[in-house]
């Protein structure tokens, strides 16, 4: 009865994303992280692409701000019929670690974002909040993989249209090749559908 519950939450919400979505530009950056903290001082620098309604590529570079906190600010080209420069930022607080205590069913951490660009010769602002959760399992050869999901509800301001609220889901799978490398792919539900890969290296 629970499972059923459950299945049936979940297809709600995928339909509800999907049509409060329908006409919504959507993110361009993806989400491309998982729950867990760089760690204070920590620095990684990475690119990713996202193959969508709108293609993109880009960088960003992530820093700890504090133990449980870390900001990314990020950087690229999305083409939708014209190729535009988007830029956005974004930080999480990670409010659950399952590090030491096995009991608890996953990673969680709250966060905001900021992201801006041109779309259709007018000017795209959004700002929203996000949520993330993440379980890693290491494996037998020292790598991990660490499925994660990101949901977010966001303003949406385009220039001489009406600023609307949309939300947006991301899931899929971060892999640590090794101790500095990390690996990502991932859907992405928000107006902007499509599939995004990513990597990145722990520069300190």
């Amino acid at each position: 009865m629970k499972k059923t519950a459950w299945i049936v939450a979940i297809a709600c919400l995928l339909f509800g994303l999907n049509v409060a979505a329908y006409d919504a530009v959507g993110t361009a950056f993806g989400a491309l992280t998982t729950a867990q903290s760089l760690g204070q001082g920590k620095a990684n620098i990475g690119a990713g692409v996202g193959i969508a309604d709108a293609t993109s590529v880009f960088g960003q570079l992530s820093y700890g701000l504090s133990k449980y906190t870390d900001g990314r600010l990020k950087l690229g080209l999305v083409d939708d019929y014209n190729t535009e420069l988007a830029f956005g930022a974004d930080f999480k607080w990670q409010f659950l670690s399952t590090t030491g205590d096995s009991r608890r069913p996953m990673d969680m951490a709250l966060g905001g974002f900021f992201e801006f660009t041109e779309f259709g010769g007018q000017t795209l602002f959004q700002f929203g909040g996000q949520f993330f959760g993440s379980r890693s399992f290491r494996m037998s050869n020292g790598s991990a993989l660490t499925p994660y999901g990101r949901f977010n509800a966001r303003l949406e301001s385009i220039e001489d249209a009406d600023t609307k609220i949309r939300f947006g889901l991301n899931g899929g799978c971060a892999w640590a090749v090794s101790t500095t490398i990390n690996l990502y792919g991932e859907f992405q539900l928000d107006g902007n559908d499509g599939v995004f890969f990513g990597i990145d290296f722990n520069m300190m």
